[in-house]
């Protein structure tokens, strides 16, 4: 049996980590001289509120090795079998440094995965590893394998600033797309990058977009549909109602944007995440 171990960019509240029984280390987020741990000592919602005021733009900053041999040596005191998944590879080194704390102590009882994805996309996967912690690893990394490879993320950002700031983007690209009032549609790739999948002029057209890639797949029941959106919930509202619009539950349970993803997408983002039916 295995125990679930994941990052803060899963997007797990600390109340619902500790209902599920996962541990979960946080990512750091760096206001100019002021340090912050995701989710243990800054809430989301104070976050997005220095986000939006701090004359700092914050730096994200990935979880070092150490953290890791910590947790991995307390796991083989205790005869515990971790299975570890963290934020895309692509996107942090703390995959890495799970790598290199496992080499380093020689930790046989621990299993790394690279999630390829991030927020509700880690989610989806960190749950589902829960349900089926029982299995080999072999038979997990195959499941996860799977559920990763039909997994799906659209979201509608609001503004281009913040992937401007996280120098994700040229600032005249930027400047433009603040003067016609455009909104990009983004998704995580297959090899776990945030990419540009579609663009329009304004919010509703954008979610006509978000609309329209998710009615060309057929979502599998199996698994959960995760909205997701970044400091207020209006756009996140007016997608859900688009695609699915007698579940008032995907609202009630939508999930505010924690602060590591939050850095690079900025406040006014929607979005939605699936797995497709094979």
């Amino acid at each position: 049996m295995f125990k679930i171990v994941t990052d803060s960019a899963a997007n797990f509240t600390q109340e619902e980590a500790t209902n599920l029984g996962i541990t979960v280390l946080p990512l750091s987020i760096i206001f100019g001289a002021r340090e912050y741990r995701d989710g243990v000592d800054i809430s989301y919602d104070e976050f997005y509120h220095l986000l939006e005021t701090s004359p700092d733009h914050p730096q994200t900053s990935q979880i070092n090795p150490s953290a890791f041999e910590t947790l991995f040596a307390q796991a083989k005191e205790k005869n515990e079998s971790l299975f570890v998944i963290t934020l895309s590879s692509a996107l942090s080194g703390t995959y890495n440094s799970a790598l290199i704390a496992k080499e380093n102590g020689k930790y046989d009882n621990v299993c790394i995965y690279d999630s390829l994805g991030a927020s509700v996309m880690e989610k989806m996967l960190v749950l589902t590893a829960l349900q089926n912690a029982d299995k080999s690893e072999k038979d997990l990394i195959s499941l996860l394998n799977d559920v990763r490879a039909r997994m799906k993320l659209y979201a509608v950002v609001d503004t281009l600033e913040y992937l401007h700031k996280g120098g994700r983007l040229k600032k005249s690209v930027a400047f433009v797309g603040k003067i016609i009032d455009l909104k990009p549609v983004i998704t995580v790739s297959e090899k776990g990058f945030v990419e540009m999948c579609g663009k329009a002029i304004g919010s509703k057209r954008a979610i006509r977009t978000i609309r329209q890639l998710v009615l060309e797949d057929t979502i599998d029941p199996a698994y959960p549909v995760f909205y997701i959106y970044s400091k207020t919930k209006d756009k996140c509202q007016n997608l859900a109602e688009s695609i699915h619009p007698d579940h008032a539950e995907y609202i009630k349970n939508a999930s505010n944007l924690c602060s590591v993803i939050g850095v690079h997408i900025g406040p006014g983002a929607a979005g939605i995440c699936y797995v497709a039916k094979k």
